[in-house]
């Protein structure tokens, strides 16, 4: 019993070093190669006016020439930028602005001819030190055709879907139909019924007619089906990580199977798991032998793909090995709150996130980079707000918005600040994950963007990947 007790913490202390060995490793605040080996750095020869000031203050970059330009990078040491505003040469309108800087920031802009930019900070949390910037004119690269923009689309709102949002419908190139499909722990595919109009609808004719609804509207877009394994239908008594670990071990044949048959059945393009998360060591061995043997099993040309933190990459977790097995891997890059209570921050949920994964030397063409069409209160309640309600309210330029809600035991909360993603941000994490050579964009969820083509963020993200090629 000692014995194994000394075993279980030596086993965790070299999973905490590795992780801090990683992190240190991961955090390195540059602009990645695909970015710099392809685009010029148009601030080389440039000079910074001053680095450090306080709220209401400025800094002015002078690139001693006149540039053209539609990215800056900026850096900020201190981290205490909350709001800024970008200004060319003696201009007294900002041609671009947001919330944070931070270690790294992308700040994306229809281009622009200027000698100098201005980087106003209209709110801060403390003295501030913006010490690096850098410039760049991006072009189209060859990597940018098969971007892809995919979507979870909830069973729930499928089966709504109607003209009001063809046009968000048409830009998704995949979309992965969520909330229907569930294992249970002897490996069978369980089916959840659904109401709608006051009727119950059995869960297969429910998946039908959303599928029917998807390929009327946008019948080029790929179809996959994610599998869950998060409810106890039968009462059997385990958790999730219990139910995964019988399905996918003493089971593993019987599911492979059912799975084979249901991507048969309503002619899906692959087949997708969410499996949040395994925790034990014998879970993820388990986890990573039945993904190896399902995608052998597979028809060609069949995706397999799976909901993937950064934080699940390690020894003891997934390797980049592993990782080759998925034809796409979905990172979760939200509900990942930083100091500040915010959920999905540029460098929090975009660079860092990116960055571990490519230091780890993922495969970057299989990611799929998570943008959140909700918010989440600072304090980290369990509240969904959902961007359509508030798209008319927020600034393009902004993400925070301060509202009541109720969480999802009922208990009702004054007004507090939600983050969201914003139009701009949204903009330029889609910007950074093109030009970086990240696989492709996923949305949680389709039904939260507004139809209004001027305030979509699906619409958004469409524009940037057209001008990107």
């Amino acid at each position: 019993m000692k014995l194994n007790k000394i075993i279980i913490v030596c086993t965790l202390i070299a999973v905490m070093l590795c992780v801090s060995l990683f992190t240190l490793a991961g955090c390195s605040d540059s602009t990645p190669d695909a970015i710099k080996d392809n685009f010029t750095n148009l601030a080389k020869s440039g000079s910074f006016d001053k680095t450090s000031g306080g709220q209401g203050d400025s800094v002015v970059f002078d690139f001693g020439k006149e540039v053209t330009l539609n990215t800056l990078v900026l850096k900020e040491k201190s981290g205490t930028v909350t709001s800024f505003r970008l200004y060319a040469d003696d201009s007294d309108e900002a041609f671009y602005g947001n919330d944070f800087i931070d270690g790294y920031r992308y700040c994306s802009f229809d281009e622009i001819t200027l000698s100098s930019v201005r980087i106003e900070v209209l709110q801060c949390d403390g003295e501030w030190k913006i010490d690096a910037l850098e410039a760049y004119d991006i072009k189209s690269t060859d990597k940018d055709d098969n971007f892809r923009i995919m979507s979870y689309l909830t069973v729930d709102s499928a089966l709504y879907l109607g003209e009001e949002c063809a046009q968000n419908l048409a830009v998704v190139t995949q979309f992965n139909v969520f909330g229907t499909l569930y294992l249970d722990k002897d490996g069978n595919i369980v089916f959840r019924d659904y109401e709608k109009d006051g009727q119950t609808i059995d869960g297969k004719q429910a998946l039908n007619y959303a599928l029917q609804l998807v390929r009327k509207y946008n019948p080029q877009a790929k179809i996959v089906a994610t599998i869950l394994g998060n409810k106890d239908f039968y009462q059997d008594g385990m958790d999730v990580e219990q139910r995964h670990t019988s399905a996918m071990d003493d089971n593993k044949d019987k599911l492979i199977s059912n799975v084979l048959k249901i991507i048969e059945e309503f002619s899906l393009d692959g087949i997708s798991f969410d499996y949040e998360y395994p925790h034990k060591l014998k879970s993820y061995i388990v986890y990573k032998s039945f993904l190896k043997d399902l995608d052998a099993a597979l028809p060609e040309g069949k995706l397999l793909t799976a909901a993937i933190s950064d934080w699940q990459l390690g020894v003891t977790m997934f390797t980049k090995n592993d990782l080759k097995i998925l034809d796409q891997i979905e990172v979760m890059a939200y509900d990942s709150f930083d100091e500040r209570g915010n959920h999905s921050t540029f460098y929090k949920s975009c660079y860092e996130i990116l960055d571990k994964f490519r230091s780890k030397g993922v495969d970057m063409s299989k990611i799929n980079l998570g943008i959140p069409f909700y918010s989440r209160p600072v304090d980290g309640a369990t509240f969904w707000g959902t961007y359509k309600d508030v798209a008319e309210q927020i600034s393009p330029w902004e993400n925070s918005y301060t509202q009541p809600y109720t969480d999802l035991d009922g208990k009702e909360y004054p007004p507090l600040s939600n983050y969201y993603n914003g139009i701009q941000l949204v903009k330029d994490k889609t910007c950074y994950a093109v030009d970086s050579g990240v696989g492709g964009v996923l949305i949680w969820h389709f039904a939260c963007d507004s139809p209004d083509p001027d305030l979509s963020l699906m619409q958004t993200i469409a524009k940037v990947v057209q001008s990107r090629k």
